[in-house]
């Protein structure tokens, strides 16, 4: 019967996922077939509502393809664990550069193995031995940003370029060790550029196969030997902790290279919001401005630059999470049925009143508050075994950034408009663009 429905219907389409839902006899979830990626560009709220109405998990399409919505950061966390093995992460597929592939599709002894090694080299002193130089990447674009003369309508564009060499030089950094203005950086920041020149590539060619090799191989070269050849500060870097343990191997190596490919356009993403809301809310900058970094908050609370980064993730940089169905699984009565896709949200949770009142206000005191919501109220990372390691580093880096803007800067926006749906994320209005008031000296 199954061999009959594969032959006569495309595995990920309506009519299979109808079809497994009669050899099943479990309903598919409710809800109309709604076309979600043509529906949601046009309104960003459609899958609160769709949850008010029919229920947390409901069916719809997007790309002419079966999809099921769960709505709800404890339902989700439940579907992770209870059918983790049946789950697929969808990623890249980066098996035919680095054995194993992408740390985030692993399953089983090989994803805690390499999850483990790679949380031990994340360290919060390496992130303070490299503020000098992440200061100086982010100063030194905005410098350029703010004085090179142009018209309006070239802000947009051109933020968006500075925000990626920030991010891009940052990861670069805090990932391999190599300091800004070396020629070591310089090297590793032209390859990125041959291995993505205009954004993240889904489907690998033989550019990225090229540019991925020639990074492998000068940071092996480089930064990958006896610890007394290394460039000076690599040992202040995650690649520098992975040498020094022994663990670093090719599939390590090939997840550091991607994760940085990956984050930089995550990164400036994210900057791309820190600079919307720090123009749109100059007092709150003004107030990061004469905020002391120097002075380590009381235990339990957060500085307000951190507290502003951390609203902004939940307004607008935590989305969702994508898996597959690798078989036919049973949730809360109803059929996620085999190669469906299953959106597991986190923006919507994150505007729930009970937890964030006023959900849609920007408010970072939120997060000034001496308890933190809980995991089931606030998630910006993921969930659990899946959860991002790189979560403090995302904001010790966003904080950073912030804070050299706000000494620096007022921006002013340029241009705005509502939210767009982007290719991996929603962002500004493609016209957002700002212009960069020197700040008056900070006394």
């Amino acid at each position: 019967m199954l061999k009959k429905l594969r032959a006569k219907f495309p595995r990920r389409s309506v009519a299979y996922a109808r079809a497994r839902a009669l050899v099943s006899r479990h309903p598919l979830p409710p809800g109309d077939l709604v076309r979600l990626d043509v529906i949601e560009k046009n309104d960003r709220t459609f899958l609160l509502r769709r949850a008010t109405e029919v229920g947390p998990i409901f069916k719809a399409i997007a790309w002419d393809e079966f999809w099921v919505c769960i709505v709800g950061l404890e339902l989700g966390r439940r579907l992770l664990r209870e059918h983790a093995d049946a789950l697929r992460p969808v990623t890249l597929k980066l098996e035919p550069l680095f054995p194993k592939g992408f740390l985030r599709q692993m399953q089983g002894e090989d994803h805690r193995r390499y999850r483990k090694a790679l949380q031990r080299a994340i360290r919060g002193e390496d992130l303070a031995a490299n503020r000098r130089g992440l200061d100086a990447i982010a100063a030194d674009a905005l410098a350029r940003y703010a004085t090179q003369p142009r018209a309006a309508e070239d802000s947009a564009a051109d933020l968006i370029r500075t925000l990626n060499a920030i991010a891009s030089g940052m990861l670069i950094q805090i990932f391999f060790g190599a300091q800004f203005g070396t020629p070591q950086f310089e090297r590793v920041l032209a390859g990125y550029h041959r291995l993505g020149p205009y954004g993240l590539v889904w489907n690998l060619g033989p550019q990225q196969h090229a540019a991925f090799a020639e990074i492998r191989d000068f940071l092996l070269a480089e930064f990958g030997g006896a610890a007394t050849s290394h460039p000076p500060g690599a040992e202040a870097s995650i690649l520098g902790q992975l040498v020094r343990e022994g663990t670093l191997d090719a599939t390590l190596l090939g997840n550091l290279i991607y994760m940085v490919e990956m984050g930089r356009y995550d990164t400036y993403s994210l900057f791309r919001w820190l600079v919307k809301y720090a123009a749109d809310h100059p007092t709150l900058l003004d107030a990061i401005a004469h905020e002391d970094a120097s002075k380590v908050p009381p235990t339990g609370r957060r500085s307000l630059a951190e507290a502003f980064v951390i609203e902004t993730l939940r307004m607008d940089q935590s989305e969702r999470l994508i898996r597959v169905a690798q078989r036919d699984l049973v949730f809360e009565g109803w059929l996620i049925p085999k190669h469906a896709t299953v959106r597991i949200c986190l923006w919507e949770p994150h505007k729930s009143p009970a937890t964030f009142p006023e959900p849609f206000r920007f408010d970072p005191a939120r997060f000034l508050a001496e308890k933190d919501p809980g995991a089931d109220q606030f998630a910006p990372f993921g969930l659990d075994a899946h959860q991002c390691p790189f979560g403090d580093l995302a904001i010790g880096l966003s904080v950073i950034f912030l804070r050299a803007l706000a000494r620096a800067y007022v921006p002013a926006s340029l241009g705005d408009g509502l939210p767009v749906k982007g290719a991996f994320h929603w962002e500004p209005a493609s016209r957002f663009g700002v212009k960069l008031e020197p700040r008056p000296p900070i006394t």
